[in-house]
């Protein structure tokens, strides 16, 4: 079992690991803060001031933290759940924020702007649909660019649109309609337009004008997709991606726009695989990365990365600073402060905060700004009174945070010239808003000891009055169905009998197509069978879902001729519809594509799934068209309801009696404190308790029973409420038969790549491996297709070590391996060379491999398995370099076994 010590325990082992963590070298954290909330979302305001709010439930709280005096006060509300919205700075300072939180992949299509000098809230009209994680980027005109996120209904919502905000209203990018990630990584580029980085492969450029499009650019050297990694535009057209993936790597690329032809590179990877990780770029241009974990799955504080890098742009090399003494992963924020100091905070359901001076403020003394402009224009040089000004070396001009989910939406930083002249400086501005799109941002002044001055916040561009919003449309709720969804459709003229209503109803024969459906009006998305005669009755189904209590509903529906809304087998509503047998026709004539309007009580809605049934009824026999479609608007009470997810074991696996295997889900909502984990058989038909009280921490190690079984499934649910659960998706295997995967291709393992020699004892069972590092296969250099990047020395190590632990409940009779491998490989088991290929120069650390591999193999091998143990067995492994201009190294390795 993983214990809450074990957090304070890596906190002190990296401390000791950080050259004694000498603040002038290292920087130095503050204690760890309570807070009322998470803070999942946090902005630094152009007053100085930190507004930062919350995630589920909690998300309207928008709560106001000071630097300098640690105070809070709570905010006014936005009048909707902002958690999981976009967000950036205007020209004028406000902060618009688009999107918000109905449930996990829904959002709300609703807009705000926060005015950080008058505390208020402003209501905008909604957007064309919703939006859960978009990204917000501020454009050089000082509009706002709205792109990606889940609708209500859950599907991406594909049409980027833009706040004009002189205009006060929306403009829809229809020419530029793409499915993207969640939180795309978005920068304006000194063209104008907007680069989206990540995190998908493919690099895509989008031009705002007119309608919108979409442009290819550069793809990412690195092979996977980096989502939860993180991007920063460390200095002007330049972009560092850093770590990401499931499970996470530690590469890193960057781009340089001002190339003549750009390309991603990567280049020096962070020391530890990362991901859920904030980068966070600096007043001297370098990048603090914090937090994250390196483990699987989506949160997972059982792997914390506390320790904190920073990446130096000149080398391209990373450096270890101190580490923090909390976790901060899944919904974590850093900010970079005024004083040069660095917020770092929250995590799912942490409400707590720590503080990190970077080794900068304990360099000497600070030059000081005795006066500068609160605005400038672009291409002006201003004038900065500083009694210092013979010392700066440096002026750096950062955009004002603005981050959540492991992505700052706002930050950016550039160098500005200057010269020195009688007790201050002449700065030139930036050029033009493409370089740095209006807003206001941070003037740093730094000496030759790379010692920030305490920022002054500056506005560029985004002068003159902005005119009031108009009055927001009436909140009329989220759409559950919207118009053109996906329907179940029965159009056989087959009596479908007195149950189809209901919820339980089974329709899998029926077919499906999205709406508008029917036949006879060249309109139709899915033209349906029109019988002859014609039928009387067709039939639809469509399940929704609803996390909340429904306060009201207003439903729209398209039809041709009479119609009956059922809503979970109770009817709602009908027109037209005498009876609803199945060979009645309507009592009435309607015009085509004739559109009903009514509301539904809450009352008749339940939390979760939802099932609609339509019946459309034609006229008569004669009738020549039929038409169908039906949009659903709720209103919720606005609460967020506790939800669990169940992450590992998902189905399909095949589990070993006797072996640990690890239990993993994450909950949503705050009210989640302990689970009860249960085990079944036989496909959920007889369920047994394994553990009824589990802190509720993400994890469980779970002894996998003796009971063999091809329909074995997992249940882990609230401990005091039965119906917050989860279950694996599909049933996995619980089997005894001798052969099985003890160790698969991709898994982690414990490494030490610092050309140091380990001694005789590190293929060992008591070797203390401690201070090696660790994470997935593949792992090496070179070859750009590495999940975890080991560190190439200088001169090149000849030898790299990796050991993992395997836990065995039964005697071994033979072995198989398969080991990826470039170049020499020598294998042993609990001290026992079992194998080695290219090892004829010796085992010696300083020996090189005996041959050499163009590219990696993959060699097999069999052996006795007398050199397992019942119990904790050590696989030790050598890779060895052919020679010391070789350019790459990998390994990974896959080991079958079979017991006696």
């Amino acid at each position: 079992m993983f214990h809450p010590w074990r957090l304070a325990f890596l906190a002190v082992w990296a401390s000791l690991s950080v050259a004694q963590a000498q603040p002038a070298s290292v920087g130095q954290w503050t204690p760890v803060q309570q807070w009322p909330y998470s803070a999942v979302h946090t902005h630094l305001l152009p007053t100085g001031k930190v507004m930062f709010f919350s995630e589920f439930g909690d998300g309207d709280t928008p709560t106001l933290w000071d630097p300098a005096t640690n105070v809070l006060t709570t905010l006014p509300k936005a009048g909707f759940n902002i958690f999981c919205a976009g967000h950036a700075f205007m020209a004028d300072g406000r902060l618009f924020v688009a999107g918000g939180h109905i449930t996990d992949d829904s959002g709300l299509p609703y807009a705000a702007i926060f005015d950080p000098f008058k505390l208020t809230w402003t209501r905008l009209p909604n957007m064309n649909a919703g939006r859960w994680y978009p990204t917000v980027t501020t454009l050089p005109n000082g509009d706002m660019l709205v792109i990606g996120g889940a609708k209500e209904d859950r599907t991406k919502n594909l049409i980027p649109q833009v706040w004009q905000s002189s205009k006060n209203s929306w403009r829809n990018l229809t020419g530029a309609s793409l499915e993207l990630m969640y939180y795309p990584w978005m920068f304006v580029t000194n063209t104008g337009k907007t680069l989206m980085a990540g995190y998908w492969k493919p690099t895509r450029f989008l031009d705002t004008e007119g309608t919108g499009a979409w442009s290819s650019g550069p793809r990412t050297t690195y092979a996977n997709s980096r989502n939860a990694g993180s991007a920063v535009m460390y200095d002007d057209g330049k972009v560092l991606i850093t770590g990401g993936d499931n499970p996470p790597t530690n590469n890193v690329e960057i781009l340089d726009l001002n190339a003549a032809k750009p390309a991603w590179r990567s280049v020096a990877p962070m020391r530890y695989v990362r991901r859920q990780h904030n980068s966070t770029v600096m007043p001297d241009g370098s990048v603090l990365v914090t937090g994250g974990h390196s483990g699987p799955g989506t949160d997972n504080p059982k792997f914390p990365r506390l320790e904190t890098e920073l990446w130096n742009p000149v080398t391209e090399q990373w450096s270890l600073l101190a580490p923090a003494s909390a976790y901060r992963g899944y919904h974590s924020t850093t900010l970079l402060l005024p004083d040069g100091r660095v917020l770092s905070a929250g995590s799912r359901n942490v409400k707590t905060m720590q503080v990190f001076s970077p080794p900068y403020l304990f360099n000497g003394p600070r030059p000081v700004i005795s006066s500068a402009p609160e605005a400038i224009a672009y291409g002006e040089t201003f004038r900065v009174n500083t009694p210092d000004a013979a010392s700066i070396t440096l002026a750096s001009w950062i955009r004002l945070g603005s981050v959540t989910h492991a992505f700052d939406e706002n930050q950016r930083f550039m160098k500005l010239r200057f010269t020195a002249s009688g007790g201050g400086l002449n700065v030139v501005a930036p050029p033009n808003p493409n370089v740095a799109p209006p807003g206001h941002y941070m003037l740093f002044l730094l000496n030759s000891k790379k010692v920030p001055s305490v920022a002054k916040i500056i506005r560029i561009g985004g002068g003159g009055t902005t005119p009031g919003p108009t009055d927001p449309p009436p909140n009329t709720g989220f759409t559950a169905v919207a118009f053109g969804s996906e329907w179940k459709y029965d159009d056989r003229n087959v009596d479908p009998g007195a149950t189809w209503t209901s919820p339980g109803f089974n329709d899998a024969a029926w077919k499906k197509g999205l709406a508008h459906l029917g036949y006879g009006e060249t309109d139709e998305r899915t033209v349906m069978t029109k019988t002859t005669p014609a039928q009387p009755s067709v039939y639809f189904r469509r399940k929704f879902t609803i996390h909340g209590m429904v306060e009201q509903a207003t439903l729209q529906v398209i039809h041709d001729d009479g119609v009956a809304v059922f809503l979970n087998g109770t009817q709602v509503f009908s027109k037209y519809v005498g009876s609803t047998a199945h060979g009645a026709y309507a009592s009435g004539t309607s015009a085509d594509n004739t559109l009903s309007t009514t509301t539904i009580p809450g009352s008749r809605f339940m939390m979760g799934d939802n099932t609609l049934a339509v019946m459309v009824k034609q006229a008569n026999a004669t009738s020549s068209d039929l038409s169908f479609d039906l949009e659903l608007k709720v209103t919720t009470d606005g609460m967020q309801h506790d939800a669990l997810f169940l992450e590992s074991p998902n189905g399909g696996e095949t589990l070993r009696p006797g072996n640990v295997q690890m239990v993993q889900w994450m909950t949503h909502g705050s009210g989640v404190d302990n689970v009860q984990v249960q085990f079944s058989p036989d496909n959920g038909a007889h369920w047994t308790l394994v553990d009824p009280s589990v802190p509720n921490i993400g994890f469980y190690e779970w002894t996998v029973p003796g009971t063999e079984t091809s329909n074995g499934v997992l249940r882990v649910s609230d401990a005091s409420r039965q119906d917050v659960e989860d279950r694996t998706d599909l049933p996995f295997t619980i089997s005894r038969t001798p052969q099985f995967r003890a160790i698969a291709f991709g898994e982690y393992w414990k490494f030490d790549d610092r050309n140091v020699n380990p001694g005789t004892s590190w293929t060992s069972n008591n070797f203390d491996d401690s201070e090696w590092r660790s994470g997935p296969a593949k792992l090496g250099y070179g070859d750009g297709d590495e999940h975890t990047v080991l560190n190439k020395t200088t001169p090149l190590q000849s030898s790299v070590y990796f050991r993992k632990k395997l836990t065995l409940g039964e005697a071994i009779r033979t072995a198989n391996l398969r080991v990826l491998h470039d170049d020499g490989v020598a294998i042993w088991v609990n001290g026992k060379l079992v194998y080695s290929r290219y090892a004829d120069n010796g085992l010696g650390h300083g020996a090189f491999a005996s041959g050499v591999l163009k590219d990696a193999a993959i060699s097999t091998a069999s052996f006795d398995g007398s050199a397992f143990v019942i119990g904790e067995n050590i696989i030790a492994v050598m890779v060895k370099q052919a020679n010391a201009e070789s350019s790459d190294v990998a390994f990974d390795l896959e080991l079958n076994l079979e017991a006696r």
